[in-house]
């Protein structure tokens, strides 16, 4: 019996994270970046999650923030570079993501603020 319900629980985590980063590679889709955002990059505050690396505040009502399983942030960027733009302002955008969408695990806490 110890042996089924504990292939059950291994069954049901790893189908969580199979559905996860199949939720992920749908919703960011082939032209966009997805990465794992590294634990220093993403930070939640008061106000909602800061992306470090893109200079980024997301507040907690943005559409772009996607709850989901897991431990880790992932961050599917694109680039801020558009076809519908002029040619100079996307050269000079080429280099610069977007957020598209932020993934952030339901354990997330956020910090305790000082009253």
């Amino acid at each position: 019996m110890t042996k089924t319900l504990a292939l059950t629980a291994i069954t049901l985590v790893l189908a969580s994270a199979v559905h996860a980063e199949t939720r992920i590679d749908t919703l960011c889709g082939t032209a966009h970046q997805n990465e794992v955002a590294g634990s220093q990059d993403v930070t939640a505050n008061p106000g909602g999650y800061y992306i470090a690396s893109l200079r980024t505040q997301l507040s907690h009502d943005d559409a772009r923030i996607v709850k989901a399983t897991g431990e880790v942030f992932h961050l599917c960027t694109r680039s801020a570079a558009t076809p519908d733009m002029e040619t100079n302002r996307a050269l000079l955008l080429m280099q610069t993501r977007k957020v598209k969408y932020l993934f952030v695990p339901m354990t997330t806490s956020l910090p305790n603020s000082g009253s």
